[in-house]
């Protein structure tokens, strides 16, 4: 390729100008200059973009003064030559290594305190003052000094080269106490121009100790907005109660409007647990499951590849049915194993981060990977919610729009060998009821005899009782206690109504271990093995003995069993269509309280 006359021309008329006559020569050192300013405006602005980091993630608090700043960026650009770096440990990378230990670690970059060096002494001498503030000033900073040391020695290892980024976290509560601040951190980076992989996740993976592993998904809806939206929530309630009885202007059915309503808002404002099975709400290349501590509410999510996440339950699942024989052990007569009666087991999980914010609310077609029900719930109006990547979704595959899906495993779900035998995982056993009337056209749920568009929130009654997953004998009988509340709590709504009318029909719509789409559930072992169905059934037998209202109920087949199918469009209850109701009482309530903006 032959350069043009007139760039030659041009080049050797500045060739001229600058004194040298030889226009090849000037051009080699007018474009290697050229190559250096650019290089070092290219570090400039790292170092710039970096520094900027650092402050917009800390301009709360003091770790984020001017000063403070610089000396970390000075030391981070100083190892192995990070400014200058071309590998995969540029000093943007290191930055954000540094941040995201600062945020998840076990210890926050320690901070300068007067308090090191003691209290100068107020009354003394003016002489005697002035040696003690010097000595306790002297103090701080050896004491700063010294901590900041340690400190840096605790972080290295993550920054060096080749080093470990891994950031180890006690429990899966930790990481979502630490919300606010994960989510400030995405801010920045996006504000900062750091788009798709680089600007939606944790570059470093998290490893947690210690949590829970349960098949299930948080109905987060409601409860994420009420303690910060109790105004609209109670309005909405008001309406909903006041738009009319089951007939009109009886009392007592408006007091069992309430009823419904309330125990209705009351199981999401605390976020109660689905079941996850087979149907294709569900089913996708990458499963989704519950890993909390304490309370499903302190749950995160797990999303990994759906053949992977199999494994890993069964490898847990046999684990523990082994603990529960070796308990039953005595000498060498070893029982059979048993069905595990329990919903949860203890695990260790390796992944990393996302929020389910930068997941939901796309169509299904950019996301096919993802499980349907779960970026419908995600991507609702509710707060986001930490999710954690046991297999990457790379933005070079079909969850970020492309063809090409790149299954990369970057963690793990393992036995927790120093789980304790005693075991507490609390949640919320539940059970959906719809509320059925009769028609001219047949049995119809509520709010289909009242409004021309469906309202399916107003039509079930969740009834639930707070159980602990993780202990077999715990679980199980929470799931009897709340058997006994469903019925009894059904005749007295029947005795409540009166028999002086066509009376009200029940119908089982789905529990925390049956989803009620005609599917089974994608981990049928972690059921608890006596499902809530059979206690159900086994509690209206009972008490129908003694109680003529629950004799009535059984007699008189008003507590249908059988009554919605898996057929389409015959279960709009199912577990499965949940997330898509709390959507839907989500808009309604946003579209109401707009009105009264308006």
């Amino acid at each position: 390729m032959t350069m043009p006359d007139w760039l030659k021309d041009g080049l050797e008329i500045l060739a001229a100008l600058s004194g040298n006559k030889n226009w090849e020569e000037w051009a080699k050192t007018a474009l290697g200059l050229a190559a250096f300013v650019l290089a070092l405006w290219l570090v400039w602005q790292e170092f710039v973009r970096c520094f900027l980091l650092l402050r917009r993630v800390h301009h709360m608090s003091r770790r984020g003064g001017f000063w403070q700043i610089l000396r970390t960026m000075v030391r981070l650009a100083a190892t192995d030559g990070a400014l200058f770096s071309l590998d995969r440990r540029t000093l943007s990378r290191r930055t954000r290594i540094l941040i995201e230990h600062e945020l998840l670690g076990e210890t926050p970059k320690p901070l300068r305190d007067w308090r090191d060096g003691g209290e100068a002494w107020s009354e003394a001498f003016l002489p005697v003052r002035l040696w003690v503030a010097m000595r306790n000033y002297v103090r701080t900073w050896r004491a700063y000094l010294h901590r900041s040391r340690v400190w840096w020695r605790d972080i290295g290892p993550a920054l060096k080269l080749h080093g470990d980024w891994t950031i180890y976290v006690d429990n899966p509560s930790l990481v979502n106490a630490k919300i606010d601040e994960i989510q400030s951190y995405f801010e920045c980076l996006r504000s900062l121009g750091y788009e798709g992989s680089e600007g939606d996740r944790f570059i470093c993976p998290i490893e947690v100790k210690t949590g829970f592993i349960a098949p299930l998904h948080l109905l987060t809806g409601l409860y994420a907005k009420f303690d910060e939206n109790w105004g609209p929530i109670i309005r909405s309630f008001d309406q909903d109660v006041d738009a009319g009885g089951y007939t009109p202007d009886a009392a007592v059915d408006r007091d069992l409007r309430q009823i419904q309503l309330f125990i209705y808002n009351c199981w999401l404002l605390w976020g109660p647990s689905i079941p996850i099975c087979e149907c294709r709400n569900w089913n996708a290349r990458y499963s989704v499951i519950q890993y909390g501590f304490g309370d499903e509410n302190n749950s995160i999510e797990l999303v990994g590849r759906t053949k992977l996440i199999k494994e890993a339950l069964a490898e847990l699942l046999h684990a523990q049915k082994e603990q529960e024989r070796a308990t039953r052990t005595v000498g060498a007569q070893r029982p059979e194993i048993m069905p595990f009666l329990g919903m949860a087991i203890p695990a260790n999980v390796k992944g990393r981060l996302r929020l389910s914010g930068s997941l939901g609310g796309r169509s299904s077609e950019q996301v096919n990977a993802l499980p349907i029900a779960a970026l419908k719930s995600w991507g609702g109006l509710q707060n986001e919610r930490p999710v954690l990547f046991i297999s990457e979704i790379d933005y070079t595959n079909a969850v970020d729009g492309d063809v090409e899906s790149l299954n990369r495993d970057r963690g793990h779900i393992a036995v927790d060998g120093n789980a304790l035998p005693s075991r507490y995982y609390s949640a919320y056993l539940w059970v959906a009821i719809v509320v059925l009337l009769p028609t001219p056209n047949g049995l119809t749920p509520l709010s289909h005899t009242q409004t021309l568009t469906p309202e399916p929130w107003k039509d079930f009654i969740p009834f639930f009782e707070h159980g602990n997953l993780a202990d077999p004998e715990s679980c199980l009988f929470g799931k009897r206690q709340l058997a006994v509340k469903v019925v009894t709590g059904l005749a007295a709504a029947l005795k409540s109504w009166g028999t002086d009318r066509d009376p009200l029909h029940f119908a089982f719509a789905s529990s925390i271990d049956e989803p009620g789409c005609g599917h089974a559930l994608a981990h049928p072992e972690w059921d608890g093995h006596v499902t809530m169905r059979h206690l159900i059934g086994q509690a209206l037998e009972d008490l129908a003995r003694t109680d003529r209202d629950v004799k009535r109920l059984r007699d008189e087949n008003l507590l249908r069993m059988d009554y919605f199918s898996g057929a389409p469009q015959q279960h709009p209850f199912s577990s499965c269509t949940f997330p898509e109701i709390v959507s839907s009482h989500y808009k309604v309530i946003d579209a109401a309280n707009a009105d009264l903006r308006s």
